[in-house]
């Protein structure tokens, strides 16, 4: 039946899972990376942005420069106050409607400084103070001040020592206050959602004008600025908190001035600030208020005149009369200068005048961190589904037209959200995973369908750790025979009566039962940077600190161990044939040789060295002991960590000639086991140590009533028993069992 044939259609799930998975991989590595998305999200940002058409200008903003002109004619930057007042009543002369001064002015004029320590000169020589201000004439600080106070609608910049996100503290640094004095600069009526306390931008301390200027001034407003990781400018900050207040920018300040003081309000909610609004104007801020500027084109697109022809009454009086003034330094050499994405060498005047412009023309970009981020992965996530799917079910020539057609779609999708409603949606996450996901699977699939390549590989990874087969081709010295001291943890495991379980089971089904034993325990020696060395029937060998170096060999090593036990009980509650299963382990460190100890063709890097008999005999031990899992004293020293254990004491075991002190570890508090037990036997040894043994024999009986079971303490007790009058301080046990 020829209809039916699908030949080449087949849905290949293991692909399709395949998708996921890198789709995942994309989203959790730029999670981890989020610097390199943001990084190349805002240059591409910047090219859409400058191909998309601007609203026309509201023709209500010019730039007063302090420029190369003005200071070839009238001198070097800083002038003195006597000439700015100059400037401020050429712009009365205007009929300027706001002038904001985008210039710090938190110092007294020098020639004012020179003319106080003078006056001091001519008091002490009896000359009249109308003398004096004849000879030395007014302050021009003063002149200044009533210039602006005559103009009426004058705004001041100042500053903040420093600010950052979250609760700011008190600035130390010189000429900075850390509360607000009057005249307090403009402010945001804030709406705060009941609950709500997010971390938004604050400050520690402001520098606000000199006195007798910031009385004159219609208000004051702040120029700080941040830039995006990539150093450039393209947002402002709308409001920065400081003194229990949200204070305004001084382009906030500049439009509420030429609005005719219109309300203000700054909305806050649990996830940050919700909504700016200034009289009838909606301005989309991001949760820390920041706006983005809609810049209209590089430096200079905004209107300039030069302050010198302004002083000079040199100026059509229609360019300014009516409008909004910035003054600013942008001589060369001079002044605050940023970097842009439509320029390098852009003056922050006028990005302060860009940002007015942008409120004026209402010709907003919204760049919600939140909002967007949550929009940018759902359509990542569907993009990634939809092309693993694709991919899975179509040809590769198929596969790259489902890949260009969805994230084509996208795209489109993404430029009318910013044509039609001003959101700036990313695109570089959804179209790098769209296409990655394609070239990845495209790939798997060449592999897979391909010839059958690297199956020796695979089956050799099998028999050696991986880590292993690194070292080895990292120093090929290290397949000769012999090898190095390395100073190494060593873990035997066995299941305790295993021989009888082997006799009564099914051999089909005990090497099922072992294969799933097996797995769990060598995955998690594994995953914790150990080696597995030999699986002997029942049994592992593992180390940790060869061939490669890892931190603390005995603290990976009791780890392990102790998630072992722990998987252990999970099997036992999975699985009815792991009801009784037992184990036992043992650890200790030293420092064997480490190396190749097979023969020229047959490699087998292992250890061999007096620690790895001691080790295999503390997990013989366990039985002796009735306990799961023992470690010599060393290598729980080692550890340097609060384990829950309790110090058996000394043993001697056949083939070596002295004592050595072991430990039983039981777990740790952060794995819920009671550590009461233990504690009282610890005191119970102490009380042995100091020669009370009638009283440890007594706590002992205690315990044993409470865990009839436990062996240690019947042993202690046996001991105390045979003591014949002279009770051991401290315990020595000796086996013959090897």
């Amino acid at each position: 039946m020829p209809k039916k044939r699908r030949s080449g259609r087949k849905f290949h799930w293991t692909t399709f899972v395949l998708g996921l998975v890198v789709t995942a991989g994309f989203l959790l590595f730029f999670a981890a990376y989020p610097r390199l998305l943001v990084s190349l999200e805002l240059k591409v940002s910047d090219a859409r942005l400058r191909a998309r058409s601007h609203r026309p200008f509201s023709n209500k903003v010019v730039i007063v420069a302090i420029d190369d002109k003005s200071i070839q004619q009238i001198g070097h930057w800083p002038w003195d106050r006597w000439t700015l007042a100059s400037l401020e009543q050429a712009f009365i002369d205007y009929k300027v409607k706001v002038v904001a001064y985008d210039v710090l002015f938190t110092e007294r004029d020098p020639v004012d400084v020179e003319r106080g320590a003078l006056t001091v000169k001519l008091r002490t020589l009896s000359v009249s103070d109308e003398k004096i201000q004849g000879i030395l004439g007014p302050d021009n600080d003063q002149q200044f001040a009533d210039a602006i106070r005559a103009h009426g609608k004058t705004i001041l910049a100042y500053n903040f020592s420093d600010h950052m996100i979250g609760a700011a503290l008190p600035t130390k640094e010189a000429n900075y206050r850390t509360s607000v004095i009057d005249p307090r600069p403009m402010s945001w009526n804030v709406q705060t959602d009941p609950g709500a306390a997010p971390k938004l931008i604050s400050a520690g301390g402001y520098r606000p004008p000199l006195q007798m200027l910031n009385r004159a001034a219609k208000k004051t407003g702040f120029v700080d600025a941040d830039s995006d990781d990539d150093g450039h400018f393209r947002e402002e900050m709308t409001a920065i908190g400081f003194d229990g207040r949200q204070w305004a920018s001084l382009f906030i300040t500049a439009v509420w001035a030429f609005q005719d003081q219109p309300a203000r309000e700054l909305k806050i909610g649990a996830a940050g600030i919700t909504r700016a609004v200034l009289g009838n104007t909606d301005i989309p801020v991001d949760e820390l208020g920041r706006m983005m500027v809609t810049y209209q084109g590089p430096a200079g697109t905004i209107p300039h005149c030069s302050a010198a022809d302004v002083i000079n009454h040199l100026v059509n009086p229609d360019q300014l009369a009516g409008k909004i003034v910035l003054v600013g330094v942008t001589g060369t050499g001079l002044g605050d200068r940023a970097v842009t994405p439509v320029g390098y060498e852009f003056p922050r005047v006028e990005i302060h005048a860009n940002a007015i412009e942008t409120i004026l023309s209402r010709d907003f970009v919204h760049r919600s961190k939140t909002e967007t981020l949550v929009m940018e992965r759902v359509w990542a996530v569907l993009l990634g589904v939809g092309v693993s799917m694709a991919t899975a079910w179509l040809s590769a020539s198929w596969s790259v037209v489902a890949m260009l057609v969805l994230a084509g779609s996208y795209f489109l999708f993404a430029q009318f959200t910013l044509l039609e409603r001003g959101v700036l949606l990313g695109v570089v996450l959804p179209l790098v995973i769209t296409g990655g996901v394609v070239l990845i699977l495209l790939g798997y699939r060449y592999i897979t369908e391909g010839r059958e390549k690297g199956h020796l590989r695979r089956a050799f990874e099998h028999y050696l750790h991986p880590d292993v087969i690194a070292s080895v081709v990292d120093n090929p010295e290290g397949l000769r025979l012999g090898g190095e001291r390395r100073h190494v943890a060593i873990l035997f495991a066995d299941i305790v009566g295993f021989t009888s379980l082997a006799e009564r089971s099914d051999p089909v089904q005990l090497v099922a039962m072992l294969h799933v034993y097996m797995t769990r325990m060598t995955n998690i020696i594994l995953e914790s940077g150990g080696v597995v060395d030999k699986l002997m029937g029942d049994g592992i060998m593992a180390f940790w600190g060869a061939p490669y170096e890892v931190e603390n060999p005995a603290r990976r090593a009791i780890d392990a161990a102790l998630q072992m036990v722990t998987a252990l009980e999970s099997l036992r509650r999975e699985d009815s044939r792991f009801l009784n299963l037992e184990v036992g382990i043992g650890i200790a460190t030293g420092d064997p040789i480490a190396g190749n100890f097979g023969g020229e063709r047959r490699f087998d890097y292992s250890l061999i060295g007096d620690s790895v008999n001691f080790a295999s005999r503390l997990e013989g031990l366990t039985r002796k002991f009735g306990v799961r899992f023992l470690v010599s004293k060393d290598a729980f020293t080692e550890a340097a960590r609060p384990y829950i254990a309790r110090d058996i004491g000394l043993v001697k075991v056949k083939g070596k000639a002295s004592l050595v002190a072991i430990m039983e570890v039981v777990g740790s508090r952060d794995d819920g086991v009671d550590p009461a037990f233990y504690d009282q036997f610890e005191r119970t040894v102490e009380l042995l140590k100091d020669g009370e043994a009638e009283r440890a024999k007594a706590q002992l009986e205690e315990m044993l009533t409470a865990r009839p079971n436990d062996e240690v303490v019947s042993l202690y007790l046996a001991k105390l028993n045979e003591s014949h009058g002279e009770p051991p301080r401290e315990m020595v046990f000796e086996f013959e069992t090897k």
